[in-house]
């Protein structure tokens, strides 16, 4: 029971990375950044909760910092026609650098102090046989799993989703429609950017109680690497995020 659980632990983040990744992918827009949109949403996540005392306020200045990002990558992408393999590699070197910056700046050194964590889910301790399993995970965790739901019946069973699909794949045929395809490609890549910075929030928040600089390794990565062998399905997309956390969790 112990590996399922580490398993679940170390596949969240890249599950909610890959499912905001998943967004972008199928609107048109490469995201090769979300290891710069994750390094965010954890930095921010961290200082969100020093500066209000209250993780789940510092979650969302994780995602909104993600989202302010990948706005930028966007504006990068969409806007202005740039290469969108360098905007998103350029966007991580940038990110990286400004936590690093901002970690110096705000603490004056290179670990931020421990906050308020999101460690484990007390509410579920009661639960019999299992229960201290299931206490023993983030809340976050359950969202990443509930929000695989979400996305799967968004893609499927919407209108948005079929739009979605249809400005990653056949883009003009949308406009004839009279469907504003740049409209949708900043909604998915605004999505992408604010659920990846989720995943960061999850890292800073959930694994741990601080920000370490340069603690992503490879997992906003991960994410994109879990889209594409998921075949940008949302449960094949877990699965794959699923067989990354076990070989962490036998670490």
């Amino acid at each position: 029971m112990a590996i399922v659980v580490s398993t679940l632990r170390m596949a969240t983040p890249i599950t909610i990375g890959a499912l905001g990744t998943l967004f972008a992918e199928q609107s048109g827009t490469m995201n090769l950044g979300a290891e710069g949109m994750m390094t965010m949403g954890a930095f921010f996540a961290v200082l969100g909760t020093y500066a209000t005392g209250n993780a789940w306020i510092g979650v969302l200045c994780g995602m909104l910092a993600g989202g302010l990002i990948a706005l930028l990558h966007g504006f990068i992408c969409i806007e202005i026609g740039g290469m969108q393999n360098l905007s998103g590699l350029g966007l991580n070197m940038f990110c990286l650098g400004l936590t690093a910056f901002l970690l110096r700046v705000v603490f004056n050194t290179g670990i931020s102090p421990s906050v308020e964590s999101l460690w484990s889910t007390p509410m579920l301790a009661n639960v019999p046989v299992i229960g201290r399993f299931l206490a023993a995970m983030s809340p976050l965790v359950y969202i990443s799993i509930l929000l695989i739901f979400i996305v799967w019946f968004i893609l499927n069973k919407t209108a948005f989703g079929l739009r979605m699909w249809a400005a990653g794949d056949d883009p003009k045929t949308l406009e004839t429609a009279g469907i504003n395809v740049w409209r949708i490609r900043y909604i998915c890549i605004i999505l992408c950017g604010c659920l990846v910075g989720l995943g960061g929030a999850y890292l800073s928040l959930g694994q741990m109680d601080k920000y370490v600089d340069g603690m992503i390794v490879g997992k906003g990565m991960l994410a994109f690497v879990a889209v594409k062998m998921g075949r940008y399905k949302p449960f094949q997309v877990f699965l794959m995020s699923l067989i990354f956390g076990f070989f962490a969790a036998l670490q």
